[in-house]
């Protein structure tokens, strides 16, 4: 009887293994053969996943093409990310620079639906810009990240059209290379930004910077091109980008607080208007060269040759720090300058308007 039983056992142990064969390794490893002249050759076909190609998967219908035109010429190619969905509408974030130059506006789906777009807003100092376009089936919004905890060495990927439509939906994948960066939009203007070194091409701008779960953490937006750099692309981080769409959304422009001044940095004067306007021994600060009759600062009492050197607690060194500290307050906020008037140091309080 023992003798049966061991032998039963023995049988139904290699039927396992015939099967564990047949229904795993057969399928997921099918073996090819191939004969040639000097032996045969063993191939295997394996079909590999992973984590990156299945976020890929679930990010893509998500993410757009921006086509900019003029007429029915193309001039333009971007990319943009799916942020939100109505009950009519599909918006889309994407950066100014990819729009501006055309008249009007397609966006491509993934699925290759290419449909006329609405410009809702858009802001050339933030290089953001929101569209709206008519519902559609199979596309789903980002869910939005929180850019502030993103951290150094974070795995990150970027979707989008590099070079064109036919690329369309191109992945670059790479690490998290800084956060908090201070780099030159403009002369007048420095955007705070993420710095990512997966592959940022003409075509991926507006695009979404998505973290390992799946969420929208950035909007790429450029990259240094140079010879000797490599792997050197920014992106906006969301938590900058969302109250920018807000606004956007409702007033379709940004309206940021204006004083009604006009000023140039100190350090910037011609010796000339450094004897002109005794400065001669001053480094800091900015000068104050227009007031606008019955603006905020003509009301609080700013005079034409102020310098101004501090708004609130903090000190200013130029025109662009100045508006950097001025437009993230709110309209309606009350703000103290710290100036001075000759050799007379003054405090000044006014609304911002």
């Amino acid at each position: 009887m023992k003798r049966w039983s061991l032998l039963l056992l023995l049988v139904l142990f290699a039927w396992n293994i015939i099967l564990s064969y047949e229904l795993f390794f057969k399928d997921i490893y099918p073996i090819f053969n191939y004969s040639t002249d000097n032996g045969s050759i063993t191939s295997a076909h394996s079909e590999i996943s992973s984590d990156v190609s299945e976020l890929v998967e679930k990010c893509e219908n998500k993410v757009v093409t921006i086509i900019a035109m003029i007429d029915d010429e193309d001039v333009g190619i971007g990319s943009g990310a799916i942020y939100k969905i109505d009950e009519r509408f599909v918006y889309v974030v994407t950066n100014h620079h990819v729009i501006n130059v055309g008249n009007h506006v397609r966006a491509m789906f993934a699925d290759s639906t290419n449909v006329e777009a609405e410009i809702v807003g858009s802001d050339e100092l933030s290089d953001l810009a929101v569209l709206k376009i008519p519902k559609k089936d199979k596309v789903e919004a980002f869910t939005v990240g929180d850019s502030t905890l993103v951290k150094k060495g974070e795995y990150v990927i970027a979707m989008g059209s590099p070079l064109g439509v036919e690329y369309q939906g191109s992945v670059s994948g790479g690490l998290i290379s800084g956060v908090n960066r201070t780099v030159a939009a403009s002369q007048n203007w420095d955007m705070t930004v993420l710095q990512i070194d997966a592959a940022i091409n003409p075509g991926n701008s507006g695009g979404p910077l998505i973290n390992m779960a799946g969420e929208l953490i950035g909007i790429n937006s450029m990259k240094i091109s140079d010879m000797d750099v490599e792997g050197f692309g920014f992106a906006i981080p969301i938590n900058e980008v969302i109250p920018i769409v807000s606004q956007l959304e409702v007033q379709g422009k940004v309206i940021r607080p204006n004083l009604g001044i006009r000023a140039i940095d100190i350090s910037q004067l011609s010796p000339y208007e450094r004897y002109h306007y005794d400065m001669e021994n001053r480094e800091e600060g900015i000068l104050v060269t227009e007031v606008t009759s019955k603006g905020p600062a003509d009301q609080a009492g700013i005079q034409e040759g102020d310098v101004i050197l501090k708004i609130d607690q903090t000190k200013i060194t130029s025109m662009k720090e100045f508006r950097q500290i001025l437009y993230k307050k709110q309209m309606g906020e009350r703000v103290t300058l710290g100036i001075m008037r000759g050799s007379q140091s003054l405090k000044v309080e006014m609304k911002l308007k």
